[in-house]
């Protein structure tokens, strides 16, 4: 089971907090200045910032199932050139039944039969693939995932292929059903 918020989003989570203890420090020290009661705000001050702690532990500790590899320019902002149709999904799906079911799962969730002896384990795709642009999957389909058992695909699968697949990853994320 991977954790469902990325480390990039906990560090999103610790700075609203952040800013939240900011806002309360600052109103408790100007109520104090003016001999107001302070005390509430400083309390929400220390609750937010000990959440703000909170969620960056979790983010560089529980967070991370694995770090995202660097990927080209060229490839985060390259846009899929296959339509987005039936055909296409389908062929997507045919195409992740063949050969990634094995690893990420029916249902893309990490499941797989092979799943249990890789160290890391395959990411969860239904919360991977929304996080990052169609030219970031593609490019790790095409290209694998170092450090990872993520094989490269280009060899095997052509261009259209692996588009098809990112299509069908897309479409199995939005819905969660494979």
């Amino acid at each position: 089971m991977t954790f469902p918020v990325s480390r990039q989003g906990m560090e999103q989570i610790a700075l609203l907090l952040l800013v939240g203890a900011a806002f309360f420090a600052f109103m408790s020290w100007r109520t104090r200045r003016r001999g107001l009661p302070w005390r509430r705000n400083g309390i929400s001050a220390g609750i937010l910032g000990s959440l703000a702690a909170v969620s960056l532990v979790l983010g560089y500790t529980v967070a991370p199932n694995i770090p995202t590899p660097p990927v080209p320019l060229t490839a985060r902002f390259a846009q899929n050139p296959v339509p987005n149709d039936a055909a296409n999904i389908d062929s997507g799906r045919a195409l992740f039944q063949k050969n990634c079911v094995v690893c990420h799962g029916a249902r893309g969730l990490g499941d797989g039969p092979a799943a249990l002896s890789f160290n890391p384990r395959p990411v969860n795709l239904q919360l991977h693939v929304p996080q990052h642009a169609p030219g970031e999957v593609f490019y790790w389909i095409s290209e694998g995932v170092p450090g990872t058992a993520m094989p490269a695909w280009k060899d095997q699968l052509s261009d259209t292929e692996r588009w098809q697949l990112v299509r069908y990853l897309q479409q199995l994320a939005a819905s969660g059903q494979p």
